[in-house]
């Protein structure tokens, strides 16, 4: 049962990438995954639950990646370097989190809504608050910076700044805008590292 359950929010994940979720029909999405209305409705209570599933099976994918990256980390700093460089590849491998933050769409709002979003942004803010707190115990990050103010700035900061689409601001016969990560990742670790 949990091996389906698993099946339909994967499924669940291109349907919506595909359509969104306003315009996903709940009647094709079933009809795609290939399981009965009673088994849907076994699984989730409506179409917006299982959006949630499927952002939250989503961003588990970018937890266990930065886990697994993390554990080479020999300091904070590297630890922050590791922490932004997965989001960038989780925003490239996983484009609905991106599409969350197209200008226009129907997605973000009803995603900040939802429970799973204020407890994934809170798990979000508390990974950083560790990797600042580590900084300060080595002796790289300034001490005197409030860990919980800094936190929520530097994780709001990432996810914005990665997360964000910049088409829409460029200009005709211009390069497009893109974030450079070693360039925020200077950015980053010029407010936090203690100065000499």
């Amino acid at each position: 049962m949990e091996e389906k359950k698993e099946r339909t929010i994967e499924k669940a994940r291109e349907y919506f990438h595909k359509f969104w979720y306003r315009k996903a029909s709940l009647s094709d999405l079933i009809a795609e995954i290939g399981i009965s209305k009673p088994t849907f409705y076994n699984y989730f209570k409506n179409k917006e639950q299982l959006f949630a599933s499927v952002m939250l099976a989503t961003y588990n994918e970018f937890q266990y990646e930065f886990t697994q990256r993390s554990k080479t980390a020999s300091s904070a700093v590297e630890k922050l370097e590791i922490f932004v460089r997965t989001y960038a590849w989780f925003l490239e491998s996983f484009p609905l989190y991106k599409d969350l933050f197209i200008p226009g769409n129907d997605l973000l709002p009803r995603w900040i809504k939802s429970r799973s979003s204020k407890d994934l942004f809170a798990e979000g803010v508390e990974t950083v608050k560790g990797i600042i707190a580590q900084g300060q115990e080595e002796g790289i990050f300034d001490p005197e910076l409030d860990s919980e103010a800094t936190s929520l700035i530097v994780y709001n900061t990432v996810v914005t700044l990665l997360s964000q689409d910049l088409k829409p601001y460029q200009r005709k016969n211009k390069p497009p805008y893109a974030i450079n990560i070693d360039t925020l990742l200077r950015l980053l670790g010029m407010g936090l590292i203690i100065r000499d």
